[in-house]
């Protein structure tokens, strides 16, 4: 099974999100986005914003299931309403599992937020804190009540760190989730872009903290990107089982990504499935 942990398909609100903003034709190689090195010719479901292409896409790529990450941020960033997830996951039984997005300035109105993802079947809370308005870090004790009623219902956390998500570099310094995980040794986080640029420092919080999952997507599929192959060595060491695939779509295509993925030093094949899907299935509950 091979399950990508984080798009954000072109369904609706989702295709308002700033990450589908139109990328320049003949980039200037000197300021252009190194996100989008080497990237294949246009992938139709990013030129069209289909879902259908987009299913297409999953299958051509071999993908069984993927989770939409759903947002509630600040400002240009925006938010995907609970109501449209429902429907995307109506729409193809099977193929979506979804994370509902919280607003960590709002706490109330997040902590009903929880409750709302239970009720409809979601499986995690979603946060991109360096994105609200004002910004906050992971470890802002405001957002204690939120994580603490996220252990209490069962769901799993994402928090999104890199280099992108937060004023500065240092909304992305691992410490503010190692002090979560600190302080909610029962809770499960996930942590899309695996705090990039803080590699090992990210993998050094993993080894200590059980609860503490990588999906490091696109940072592990744009070439030669410092820090990478840091990932790699605890994904055949200590994270073999707590390191989970994602393409950060549509930052990237599903295909190249998968197939990039399939290219990477793992030591084994049996790692590498378990990277690719298993970890996610068993996190998820998808297995038997």
């Amino acid at each position: 099974m091979v399950i990508d942990f984080r798009v954000r398909p072109p369904f609706k609100s989702f295709a308002k999100l700033r990450i589908y903003n139109p990328r320049p034709q003949n980039p200037d190689p000197v300021t252009a986005s190194p996100l989008f090195t080497n990237i294949e010719p246009p992938y139709r479901s990013y030129e069209e914003t289909s879902i259908d292409a987009f299913v297409e896409e999953l299958d051509e790529a071999g993908i069984d299931v993927a989770v939409a990450m759903g947002r509630k941020a600040g400002g240009p960033h925006g938010s995907v309403p609970y109501e449209e997830l429902v429907e995307l996951r109506d729409l193809f039984p099977g193929r979506f599992v979804c994370f509902g997005g919280l607003n960590g300035v709002d706490v109330n109105g997040a902590l009903e937020d929880i409750d709302r993802c239970v009720d409809l079947g979601f499986k995690g809370a979603a946060l991109d804190n360096g994105w609200s308005e004002p910004p906050l870090y992971d470890d802002d004790e405001r957002l204690y009540p939120i994580y603490e009623k996220c252990t209490e219902r069962g769901l799993i956390v994402s928090l999104t760190s890199s280099i992108y998500v937060g004023p500065d570099v240092g909304y992305s310094m691992p410490v503010h989730i190692h002090r979560v995980a600190q302080k909610f040794p029962d809770l499960t986080i996930v942590v899309p872009h695996a705090a990039f640029p803080w590699a090992a420092v990210m993998c050094g919080v993993a080894f200590q903290r059980p609860n503490v999952y990588l999906i490091p997507d696109i940072y592990v599929n744009v070439p030669g990107l410092p820090g990478s192959d840091d990932y790699f060595r605890a994904a055949n060491g200590f994270l073999s089982y707590r390191f989970l695939y994602g393409s950060s779509y549509p930052v990237r295509p599903l295909g190249q990504s998968v197939r990039s993925f399939k290219t990477l030093p793992f030591d084994s094949d049996d790692i590498r499935d378990r990277c690719l899907g298993g970890n996610a299935a068993r996190l998820l509950g998808l297995t038997g």
